[in-house]
């Protein structure tokens, strides 16, 4: 029997997933992902650590959509696209953009789309962190009761 070349480890069922290279025996990456309220799985980090740019980073949302489809959430995903510590100046915004995620936030959504039109990074300093989602339908209905809550919250607000 043939190994795959990567496998996904979960340790003890915790949040943490771990990806290995069965052929160099190398960790990967890692990804943190757990359910939220919005009963989509929340991906809290998805690290790859080493040869970037071969697919791994969309093997892990590829997991990431099966588990969330398993948990019932109907591959439902979200996730703060920002820099990391691993690439910090490549934000991850257009990666997450390819996938499918999108984001209430329409004035970056199309700043990121025009970077990918043109080929080109995002400027790290420019490019503030953002919440994202996947499928897009997902972010239209979070959309509207993202705007009731901050409509209420606007109203009602009392400074203690």
């Amino acid at each position: 029997m043939k190994l795959p070349e990567t496998f996904i480890y979960n340790p003890q069922g915790s949040n943490i997933y771990r990806m290995f290279n069965t052929k160099s025996k190398e960790l990967i990456g890692e990804m943190i992902a757990y359910p939220n309220i919005n009963r989509q799985l929340e991906i809290a980090e998805l690290n790859i650590f080493r040869q970037k740019r071969q697919g791994y980073g969309t093997q892990f949302l590829n997991f990431a959509k099966k588990l969330s489809q398993t948990l019932g959430y109907q591959g439902n995903m979200s996730v703060i696209a920002g820099t990391t510590p691993f690439d910090p100046l490549n934000p991850a915004h257009i990666f997450y953009r390819k996938y499918g995620f999108t984001s209430d936030n329409k004035k970056i959504i199309k700043k990121i789309d025009k970077s990918i039109k043109k080929g080109k990074q995002l400027n790290h300093y420019t490019t503030p962190a953002i919440k994202m989602y996947y499928p897009d339908t997902t972010c239209h209905k979070l959309s509207f009761y993202k705007k009731i809550k901050n409509f209420l919250d606007k109203k009602f607000y009392v400074n203690l």
